[in-house]
């Protein structure tokens, strides 16, 4: 993953395990879970519901956490792929009883559960499907400036079940398993993942092929204690939701303009009466004004 070329020359040796700055994640700012999503032969790197980036072949891992059951996860709606993320109807992180999150529990167990039955779903399948979800980081990134970036995987019912391909080369629940009967530690080997050529190329399988170096689990058990390391597998409705996607940038949204009430058209007002002019009295009426008083 982190061969990925955007410089055409080598880092320099004082910054390779230096990071990516702080400046830079200012400016990135909030970018979502890491993803490393396999699909049709190809790994696909996701940032935030983002591809950024590729890999074809074998992918080699150290898996540092893991959710603690198998969980389960129900969708009332038929999958598209033009649909746009959304919550499931119900899900479970133990695999035994409806999340409390759950939006529409479905049952009050799972086994008991109609959605659980074979023919519920397409086919001879069942529409509660199996998940398991599990925190990795990548061999390749150790001693460059991605060391100690921690990806999820979402593993689904093909790659947790059934019959792997050859003595050490399992589906990941056979593959716990097979180390923990082997007195091997699943943090404390190197993973290979690869596609099962036996199923089109839809799951994933998991083999061992070393122990880890001691400056890798000097990074692996540091990375492994840490709060959004141990969220990363566990299922909570916003992730299902959103499913690594960013929200989208809105531009702001402007108060709608206000009514103006609508102009009346003027009213003339009526002219003001202008006062009658006071009539002056001659001299000669006032002073016979005055003598009939007398």
């Amino acid at each position: 993953m982190s061969n990925l070329t955007i410089i055409n020359e080598d880092l320099p040796d004082f910054l390779q395990t230096a990071g990516v700055s702080a400046l830079t994640k200012q400016l990135a700012g909030k970018t979502g879970v890491k993803r490393i999503v396999p699909k049709n032969g190809i790994f696909r790197k996701t940032v935030g519901g983002e591809e950024m980036g590729k890999v074809k072949g074998n992918l080699d891992v150290i898996i540092v956490n893991a959710s603690p059951a198998v969980g389960r996860i129900f969708y009332a709606k038929a999958w598209t792929p033009d649909a746009e993320p959304t919550a499931p109807d119900c899900f479970s992180n133990d695999g035994r009883t409806p999340d409390t999150g759950a939006e529409n529990p479905q049952s009050e167990r799972c086994d008991t559960c109609q959605q659980n039955i074979k023919g519920s779903g397409m086919g001879n399948s069942k529409s509660c499907r199996y998940s398991r979800r599990i925190a990795m980081v990548l061999k390749e990134d150790f001693g460059t400036s991605l060391e100690g970036e921690v990806y999820q995987m979402n593993l689904a019912s093909k790659s947790l079940f059934g019959e792997g391909a050859g003595e050490n080369t399992h589906t990941f629940e056979n593959y716990s398993k097979y180390l923990s009967n082997n007195g091997k530690s699943l943090d404390y080997v190197v993973t290979q993942i690869s596609f099962n050529e036996e199923n089109d190329n839809q799951s994933v399988l998991f083999t061992p092929t070393g122990y880890i170096n001691k400056a890798q689990y000097a990074v692996t058990s540091e990375v492994a204690k840490k709060p959004d390391v141990l969220k990363m597998v566990v299922m909570t409705p916003y992730q299902a939701d959103m499913a690594g996607k960013q929200a989208k940038l809105e531009a702001p949204k402007t108060a709608a303009p206000k009514a103006e009430s609508p102009i009346e058209e003027p009213i003339k007002r009526p002219a003001k009466s202008e006062p009658k002019p006071t009539v002056k009295k001659d001299l000669d009426s006032v002073v016979k004004a005055w003598s009939d008083e007398d």
